[in-house]
């Protein structure tokens, strides 16, 4: 039998379930929703062993269910490599989700990333909320730019900018119905609705968008979509050895590898032209770097440190990217897959920060942070501060429960 494990709680509150696919950014934005949801449902979480300590944390429970397997997916983005949505794990993990939301029978589910939580929800007839990236809903009004590293990225530089974006909306929804192919087969096999391709799979009975809309503007959206804004972890440790590290008279330079993504020019950071630099690496940084001005860490809470941060380099991740500019903090980036493309596409485009290209040596990088430095703090940094504040401050209700 499978257990809600309850951390305590006793409550008369309707049950909401969570399903966060099983890596930090996704567990840690769905912890800052429902912080704000928690006077309304009690609430619980799929178990992982990575971070049930963060859910144990703020209060809520867990329950066992079947999960993709993390390590597997961040390993594939970079070659565009989809296998691993295949048939016989779709099915499991439907089956796995199915059986969990029958046994406790929760008035909701909440997803993120949550591939198959449409069909479990669509089969136990539960009220399905996903939560969702601006990039990744079907009314995304931007072009999702092609990743550096796509084999069709040179044609970029060569066509017409019209053509060019013409062409990847179309490649883009064949490539989504492709890999939506074996949830076809899934959903035909469990009496299901037919949809058609993977956006429409993502999408909820009640879709909450975790961006700005001033950075993934929107077609005119159906009521059951609402803008939440920026969702990124909010701790209370206090990262005192991290603070005194930073010295007043330094450059503080923070580089988040996040837990998907990993610089592979990471070691010119201990080039002597960063030696008037503090470094803060922070995530999973792939290999070790020593240097007496550089502190690594796989895990900081952003926020305490982010007040004395001057600088960061980061994958473009949307909690991480969203916790810099939360401070006036530019962002300088190197991509881990495509998704984090999408994001970087659209922070270069607004001013808000730059690439780090694969040719830039470390004087390069250094003339770049020099360069985005003195923007930190500017107006235009301090608008979009205060629309991210706007969205922090905002009460999240799900309405008829």
């Amino acid at each position: 039998m499978i257990s809600l494990n309850t951390n305590g709680n006793n409550s008369e509150k309707q049950i909401l379930m969570i399903f966060p696919l099983d890596m930090a950014a996704h567990y840690l934005r769905c912890l800052e929703l429902c912080k704000k949801l928690s006077t309304q449902f009690e609430i619980f979480f799929a178990c992982s062993p990575k971070y049930d300590k963060f859910v144990k944390k703020c209060g809520f429970g867990t329950f066992k269910v079947a999960n993709f397997n993390s390590e597997e997916i961040t390993a594939a983005a970079s070659s565009f490599d989809f296998s691993w949505l295949n048939f016989g794990t779709i099915e499991s993990i439907s089956a796995s989700q199915i059986a969990v939301i029958e046994e406790h029978k929760p008035s909701l589910v909440l997803g993120d990333a949550a591939f198959t939580l449409k069909m479990a929800a669509e089969k136990t007839n539960v009220p399905y909320v996903s939560l969702l990236n601006g990039y990744m809903t079907k009314y995304c009004s931007i072009t999702r730019k092609v990743s550096p590293s796509h084999p069709g990225d040179p044609y970029s530089k060569t066509m017409p900018k019209r053509v060019f974006n013409r062409l990847t909306r179309v490649i883009e929804h064949a490539m989504f119905e492709k890999v939506h192919a074996p949830f076809r087969r899934v959903r035909k096999k469990l009496g299901l609705s037919k949809l058609h391709y993977l956006l429409e799979e993502l999408e909820g009975d009640f879709n909450l968008i975790c961006d700005l809309p001033s950075f993934f503007p929107q077609k005119k959206l159906p009521e059951n979509y609402e803008f939440v804004g920026p969702l990124f972890y909010i701790g209370d440790e206090e990262e005192q050895r991290v603070l005194d590290f930073l010295e007043n008279d330094y450059l503080h330079i923070m580089v988040s590898t996040g837990s998907t993504g990993s610089w592979k020019k990471l070691s010119l950071l201990s080039d002597p032209v960063f030696s008037d630099a503090r470094i803060l690496i922070s995530g999973n940084a792939g290999s070790a770097i020593h240097s007496d001005n550089i502190l690594s860490a796989d895990f900081l809470n952003h926020t305490k440190i982010m007040p004395k941060v001057d600088i960061v380099i980061c994958h473009g991740g949307n909690g991480t990217a969203y916790q810099a500019l939360s401070h006036g903090i530019p962002l300088l980036f190197f991509s881990g897959n495509f998704e984090q493309e999408w994001n970087i596409q659209r922070i270069v485009e607004l001013g808000l920060g730059a690439r780090l290209e694969e040719s830039f040596n470390a004087a390069k990088v250094r003339e770049t942070v020099d360069t985005w430095i003195r923007k930190r703090n500017s107006d235009l940094f301090q608008k979009v501060q205060q629309e991210i504040q706007s969205f922090v401050d905002k009460t999240v209700i799900i309405k008829g429960f």
